[in-house]
């Protein structure tokens, strides 16, 4: 694990090694979020040089656009774009007055967001207009998606020698590219005697390369590392390739995953064929842009994929993805299975528990750790039902609530008032349930706040003083037709009724998770 900076915040998580970096080469990866300004005035250009300057020091990956614009004091050093690698969105260059811009390392635009103006129907990926710039030097560029717009740049030489048709992987891309000035006003320097065929300014650095127009007819994915029928890059290739295997790629054309372009990233959940059901995969990661990632960057959420929920055997789950949150990210804590006096604060206001809980016997009567060779792990203390009052802030649970606890003051679920939805991405054995609950001290539910159980039975049974469960319609909050209700053996509806455990008249037919018209299922 090493530190991994997300748009100036540092997150521990696995080393995002870019796709256009050798993975051989260890350096630490800065994230950034790009803009979406487009062409505006800033108020203060002073000001807005510095927050670029911020925003991207030491950047390697923009997840969204570049947009470099109203650059216009002479002085002003841009040196701190030269780590980037990678842009998902597109690349605007515009007002920019200083001599040279140069991303020496910028190797792909993939152009998930496109620059429109209204005057075209042109998308474009590169944009760099009304700019008095000399030279713009993008040596590494091998692919881009979208058009590209070369406009009323006064003083700019070399970009008129670059063959777009190698670096453009859209067919239906046009090149808009106009010059203002003329050999009177300015000359422009030859490529270096080296270059093959254009360049993007003086020396030999800055020769265009080639793997696409120079491979052979055999290279049937567009892009070689030579031109011999043998020379071709791997499909998963973009940009071109040192070699024919994936772990040679200059780019990923889809995921890049710890030095190997992939069509996917490894999948969350894994399908466990001696036990019929889906479980958390060790090797699992989530597609963050183009990359695979053990753990998403703070401002992200982790979605494990739509079909988890139900999937049959014979039907893979979605990909695992970082997606925005809707406002401030909740925060999310991982499932550490049994709840124990080591590890109830942990769950300190958590909002998503990122797998499964169970509470049983042993949480409340303590219980020393053996392990499978039979040596002696930590010896956990006793600890009081209240201590679950840590679970309040609780909403979501993706994989399974399992409740086997008894003791005298453990008598409802209130603990859990706000939890809402019970995902069953992991499932309990027994049943293959997703809420377990059997042989506790309980007397009534109280998850007044459940709304929907996406997969799995549902499991109650066996608990002596339990009313109300099984007059509650499962089906309103059961996601799935194929879901289970297993419900029986639990307090006789006579003995609830001379107790007063009895919904509120002002609950429907549907039941109630307890006493009081609060608890109405809804």
């Amino acid at each position: 694990m090493t530190t991994t900076l997300v748009d100036g915040r540092e997150t521990q998580q696995d080393t995002l090694m870019l796709q256009s970096r050798p993975h051989s080469e260890l350096v630490k990866e800065k994230i950034c979020i790009g803009t979406n300004g487009r062409m505006s005035v800033p108020p203060n250009r002073e000001n807005h040089y510095k927050n670029l300057r911020g925003r991207y020091t030491n950047c390697t990956y923009v997840d969204g656009n570049l947009e470099i614009t109203w650059i216009q004091n002479g002085s002003n050093d841009i040196s701190f774009l030269q780590h980037i690698r990678e842009v998902t969105g597109y690349v605007l260059i515009s007002h920019v007055d200083i001599p040279q811009v140069i991303l020496p390392r910028l190797q792909i635009i993939r152009g998930r967001t496109m620059f429109k103006l209204n005057k075209w129907v042109d998308e474009f990926g590169l944009f760099v207009a009304f700019s008095q710039m000399n030279s713009l030097e993008l040596p590494a560029l091998r692919d881009l998606s979208g058009s590209v717009g070369i406009l009323y740049n006064r003083n700019l030489c070399h970009l008129d020698t670059i063959n777009w048709d190698e670096i453009m992987s859209d067919p239906q891309g046009n090149i808009r590219h106009t010059f203002n000035f003329t050999s009177q006003e300015r000359e422009c320097p030859p490529c270096h005697h080296s270059c093959e065929a254009g360049c993007w300014g003086e020396g030999a650095h800055n020769c265009q390369k080639f793997s696409k127009l120079n491979c052979s007819p055999q290279c049937s994915q567009g892009r070689c590392f030579g031109s011999k029928p043998g020379e071709c890059c791997h499909q998963f290739c973009a940009g071109g390739c040192t070699g024919p295997t994936q772990e040679d790629c200059m780019a990923c054309k889809n995921f890049y995953d710890d030095g190997v372009c992939r069509e996917k990233c490894p999948r969350p959940q894994i399908f466990n064929t001696q036990k019929a059901l889906w479980e958390p995969n060790p090797d699992g990661k989530y597609a963050y842009g183009t990359t695979c990632v053990r753990n998403c960057p703070e401002h992200l959420l982790r979605d494990n994929g739509a079909c988890v929920r139900t999937c049959p055997p014979n039907k893979m789950p979605q990909n695992g993805e970082c997606v925005p949150c809707n406002g401030a990210c909740p925060k999310t804590c991982p499932g550490e299975g049994v709840v124990h006096s080591d590890n109830i604060g942990k769950y300190k206001d958590c909002i998503i528990i990122e797998g499964s809980l169970e509470i049983l016997d042993q949480t409340f009567d303590g219980y020393q750790q053996v392990f499978a060779n039979f040596s002696f792990g930590p010896r956990y203390t006793k600890i009081h039902p209240d201590r679950l009052e840590v679970f309040s802030t609780v909403k979501q649970i993706t994989g399974y609530i399992s409740i086997q606890g008894h003791h005298p003051d453990f008598t409802n679920l209130s603990y859990f008032r706000n939890l809402e939805v019970v995902g069953g991405r992991q499932l309990k054995e027994h049943f293959f349930a997703s809420v377990y609950i059997a042989r506790t001290s309980l007397q009534s539910l109280e998850l007044k706040s459940l709304k929907r159980i996406e997969s799995g039975s549902i499991v109650i049974l066996e608990n002596s003083s339990l009313c109300f469960a099984d007059n509650i319609d499962w089906n309103k909050i059961m996601k799935g037709n194929d879901q289970e209700t297993i419900v029986f053996k639990n307090q006789n509806a006579t003995k609830c009724r001379a107790a007063g455990m009895e919904c509120s008249e002002q609950c429907t037919s549907a039941g109630c998770w307890g006493k009081g018209p609060e608890q109405c299922l809804k």
